[in-house]
């Protein structure tokens, strides 16, 4: 069976992914979206256990939807492990480090998870197909950071109009698009 990877960001699983949970199910893919620690919580490491303790169901190639700082993180993470991503989308994602006014926890969050320039490499030729949907009204991720990913990876860019951060404030309900390359590309 097909196998799509749902990462959340930093408040947790976004209304979004309840969509396309349903809509991955409905085109026969196993949907895995672990629950992973949030807030103040994430550390690479803390990520990396868990996803560590369920990889026994990543086996195999892999689409993987990440949103937010599950991004870098999973940058990060396939530079030591043996995933095999044949597709990534990523949602507001970003690699680069950031400064947002006023939230000091989210500068200390990206601490552990933006990437070296190795890793980034590593990905930008190891992931077969990379796909970056942001947002030109991110709340929360500098437009610069969203389009500098983009490049950074390699990735083909995806720029949705007013959709802002994907997350659970922006409360962004369905996202077709993301269906549209898995289709395509999964």
């Amino acid at each position: 069976m097909k196998k799509v990877l749902l990462l959340h960001g930093y408040n947790g699983i976004p209304p979004v992914f309840n969509y396309l949970n349903e809509e991955l199910k409905k085109l026969q893919y196993d949907v895995i979206m672990p629950s992973l620690p949030i807030k103040e919580n994430i550390r690479y490491d803390t990520w990396e256990r868990e996803l560590e303790s369920i990889i026994r169901e990543l086996e195999g190639e892999l689409i993987v939807i990440a949103h937010s700082c599950s991004n870098p993180f999973l940058i990060k993470y396939l530079s030591d492990s043996k995933l095999n991503v044949k597709l990534y989308i990523g949602l507001a994602g970003f690699s680069n480090h950031f400064v947002k006014e006023g939230r000091k926890d989210l500068e200390k969050t990206m601490e552990s998870l933006i990437p070296s320039e190795d890793e980034i490499d590593n990905f930008k030729y190891n992931v077969k197909a990379k796909f970056c949907i942001y947002s030109d009204n991110d709340h929360l991720v500098p437009f610069e950071i969203l389009k500098q990913h983009v490049k950074n990876i390699e990735g083909q860019d995806y720029m949705i109009p007013n959709v802002g951060h994907m997350g659970n404030r922006s409360n962004l309900q369905e996202l077709p698009q993301v269906i549209e390359i898995v289709n395509k590309e999964g």
